[in-house]
């Protein structure tokens, strides 16, 4: 009779230590199936459905800046800047002394190399070197646009980083590349048919303001023409926020335009394709219908006349004009002048 209690005591024992370790192995398979992190104050990040086994590849949870998040079974995270950022044009002159790749070279600072291309309100073509200072729209509508369009490039990362190129990603610098250069194209087209010459004349600090404004004012409504999405995707960084920045995901999130400054203009170069043909036509067309705005009938003359003291300035001589007959003023344009000198 003993025997046989001491033989039940054993195995209720047995069965307790049997159960509380089946209890551990699920505890740690559980922890195994979660991914718990948390995003630093640079970044946001999403947490979405892998798709597997039957399940959605939605978005579950955006998370923002310095938030805790955790990852279930068939669920994975996703993290994306949520700093200030920026888009640099240039031509591909400025570098980076500081950084030398492999080859001894220093590092171009800039995400693209080949100026946009805009025409003045005289139709003159001018190349324009600028910058785009900008941040994600962060309101949750926002992301959950944002989440596609940087799925099409892989633009985010599976851990908390700032990426190496350009101090991005290969995807999210892919995404920047189709989107981003191609509206600050089209969006100084529609502002600089409002300034004037001078802008690259005489490099004037109002027409570069009048340009900068403009492109910011029409940058938004081209990427969102882009896109075809209500939201807006893109904020201007810094003054871009939310009510509370220590409360990041709560309010409303305060979206500014997108700001941009214009880092210089030039007079575009002749190309060969603009000196025949169509391109020929086009330009001689637009220069009379702006010269007879301010000539009239005489437009044709004083268009003639400019491209004479023109050819005589690029050949290097001088030469002087009578206009009108032996008593009318006489222009006189030096090899060395900048500008014609007029006389009686």
């Amino acid at each position: 009779m003993e025997g046989t209690m001491q033989n039940k005591s054993k195995t209720k024992k047995i069965s307790l230590v049997a159960s509380a370790l089946v209890v551990a192995f699920v505890g740690l398979l559980l922890a195994a199936c979660n991914e718990t992190g948390a995003t630093s104050s640079a970044s946001c990040g999403y947490v979405i459905g892998t798709g597997k086994d039957g399940h959605d590849a939605n978005v579950h949870e955006v998370v923002y800046q310095g938030q805790k998040l955790t990852a279930g079974s068939y669920e994975t995270v996703r993290y994306i800047p949520c700093n200030s950022r920026n888009y640099i044009i240039n031509d591909g002159s400025v570098y980076n002394p500081n950084i030398i790749d492999d080859a001894g070279n220093q590092q171009h600072v800039g995400d693209r190399f080949n100026l946009i291309v805009a025409y003045t309100k005289t139709g003159t073509p001018i190349t324009i070197a600028a910058s785009a200072y900008w941040t994600l729209n962060q309101s949750k509508p926002s992301m959950l646009v944002f989440a596609p369009i940087c799925h099409k490039y892989n633009c985010w990362t599976s851990s908390d980083q700032a990426g190496t190129a350009n101090f991005s990603t290969e995807g999210w610098n892919g995404m920047l590349a189709e989107n981003f250069g191609p509206a600050m194209d089209r969006a100084a087209l529609i502002a600089a048919a409002s300034v004037d010459d001078s802008i690259w004349k005489s490099h004037s600090v109002e027409q570069t303001k009048l340009l900068a404004d403009g492109m910011s004012a029409a940058f938004n409504d081209v990427v969102q023409g882009m896109f075809g999405y209500s939201e807006q995707i893109f904020c201007g960084s810094g003054n871009s926020k939310w009510p509370n920045p220590d409360e990041p995901g709560k309010g409303e999130f305060i979206c500014t335009p997108v700001r941009i400054a214009i880092d210089d203009v030039q007079l575009a170069p002749v190309t060969q394709a603009s000196q025949t043909g169509e391109g020929l036509l086009a330009i001689n067309q637009q220069r009379l219908t702006n010269a007879q705005a301010l000539y009239g009938d005489d437009a044709g003359f004083f268009l003639g006349m400019q491209d004479t003291v023109a050819a005589c300035k690029d050949a290097g001589v001088t030469c002087v004009f009578n206009i009108g007959g032996a008593n009318s003023p006489t222009i006189s344009v030096p090899s060395n002048a900048s500008e014609p000198d007029t006389g009686q």
